[in-house]
């Protein structure tokens, strides 16, 4: 039985694996990731091995193995879909968009400097509206049309979105906006290696890229 701990910036994953998924927790991590990593490990006990990946890899005492998040999800969605060639990672102190090979990660970039282009611009702009992270999924997908949200910092876009509420926007319309927005992010820093097709049929048309201006997502 192996704990698979991934203690990232905002929150830990804690799952029970052998031969399948026997159990598995979401836990806030805050400013206390040992204390998020105790309460995972105290959940989900019987384990014989640990497999610590994440910001807080590093962390985890007694870890049997530490990995790198690029190489986890790489393992991770290969497992799932042995044909997958592009992840993209939405954290929540950063995003990743990672070429895979074969289960290998062979090329990746980071956006690592801007909480725009992470799920904290999510959570933020939420709370600004008042809502709940479920509440505001659920109603961005009750969009007929997005508002446009030019700004892409945080503060800047917090500002936009609170003009938009005194205007009397609709809400839905608000979060499908921010939404969009966040994709627009990604969607920039990922085009520098493109998002490949699924590995299958000839291998010499497995290597094109959707770009932005194409079919990037």
């Amino acid at each position: 039985m192996v704990l698979g701990l991934d203690v990232g910036s905002s929150y830990t994953k804690g799952i029970l694996f052998e031969g399948g998924i026997r159990g598995k927790i979401v836990v806030k991590t805050s400013f206390r990731p040992g204390e998020a990593i105790g309460k995972v490990k105290r959940r989900l006990a019987g384990y014989d091995k640990i497999v610590a990946t994440g910001y807080g890899r590093n962390l985890v005492d007694g870890a049997d193995l530490v990995v790198t998040e690029i190489s986890a999800f790489a393992r991770g969605a290969s497992h799932i879909n042995p044909e997958v060639r592009t992840i993209i990672d939405l954290g929540g102190q950063d995003s990743k968009v990672i070429r895979v090979e074969k289960g290998r990660p062979v090329q990746f970039v980071m956006n690592d400097r801007c909480a725009a282009g992470s799920g904290n611009f999510i959570e933020k702009t939420a709370q600004a509206l008042g809502l709940s992270l479920d509440e505001f999924g659920r109603l961005a997908t009750k969009s007929g049309k997005p508002e446009m949200i030019d700004s892409l910092c945080v503060v800047m876009a917090e500002t936009e979105v609170l003009s938009l509420v005194a205007e009397g926007k609709n809400l839905a319309d608000i979060a499908a906006g921010i939404c969009d927005t966040l994709i627009r992010r990604i969607a920039g820093f990922g085009a520098r290696i493109g998002v490949a097709e699924e590995q299958r049929g000839d291998p010499a048309q497995s290597h094109r890229c959707y770009r932005p201006e194409g079919r990037y997502l």
